[in-house]
């Protein structure tokens, strides 16, 4: 009788006090492909967890150092530990005592003695069950991630819309204050050609004018030119887009 799925490689773990019934029950694990490893005491099965944590605990109820029933609880207790599948093997077939040890949290709770068939049958359920778990766990981490790359790419598409739609108000912008403000920088640099015989005060304002259209147009230009959103805190809560370039050249900054 062949009972392993298609991949027979999972480890077990034997607990078991007794040196002809685990060499009975590794034999039989063997004849179906798992690896199985026996230990005689809790203290031991302890030390086999921690260093290498199984895919099954096989654990005997009556134990020399303890109850196997105080190690079920250990496990079940610990978050990274509480998916490992226990199935308790015990001479004691009352009722009672296979609800307790139920309730330690154990997968399966298997009288003594039992038929191999029956046991092979309950490893594979443990293990089908633990198999279940991890590919429902591994699905769920993909969802996350494809989540994630989901919402990702839906920001970049709105970043990108919003750019689009400044570049489209830039082209806007500048087909209606172009014209009219080279009509403004034009006048303003002709009467500055003179400026020698124009009052100190009005040669002044005159520069401040022309400072100012071209400080406009450099603006519209960087709308228009815009290719990555950027911005910057205007108040406290409150951001605008940051229209000024990451590395000014030497010597900008747009005066006349």
């Amino acid at each position: 009788m062949t009972l392993a799925g298609p991949d027979a490689r999972e480890r077990i773990l034997l607990v078991e006090d007794s040196p002809m019934q685990a060499a009975m029950v590794s034999e039989l694990l063997a004849q179906q492909g798992y690896e199985s490893r026996w230990e005689a005491t809790l203290a031991k099965a302890r030390e086999a967890i921690r260093d290498s944590p199984p895919d099954l605990l096989i654990l005997d109820r009556i134990l020399p150092d303890g109850d196997g029933e105080q190690l079920c609880r250990e496990i079940k207790a610990d978050p990274a530990m509480r998916d490992l599948p226990v199935i308790i093997l015990t001479a004691r077939d009352r009722v009672e005592e296979r609800v307790e040890g139920l309730r330690s949290g154990a997968d399966d709770y298997i009288p003594k003695p039992y038929h191999s068939e029956e046991l092979l049958a309950r490893v594979y359920g443990c293990l089908r069950t633990l198999a279940l778990k991890r590919e429902l766990r591994h699905k769920a981490e993909e969802l996350t991630q494809k989540n994630q790359e989901l919402v990702a790419a839906q920001e970049r598409i709105i970043r990108m819309e919003r750019l689009a739609a400044i570049g489209e108000v830039g082209l806007a912008i500048r087909h209606e204050i172009n014209n009219p403000l080279g009509t403004i920088l034009g006048y303003a640099q002709l009467l500055l050609l003179e400026a020698k015989s124009l009052p100190e005060e009005v040669r002044k304002r005159l520069e401040a004018i022309s400072r100012g259209a071209v400080r406009i147009r450099d603006v519209v230009r960087r709308l228009e030119e815009l290719r990555e959103e950027r911005t910057v805190e205007y108040l406290p809560g409150v951001s605008m887009t940051d229209l000024h370039p990451k590395d000014p050249e030497p010597g900008g900054g747009g005066k006349a």
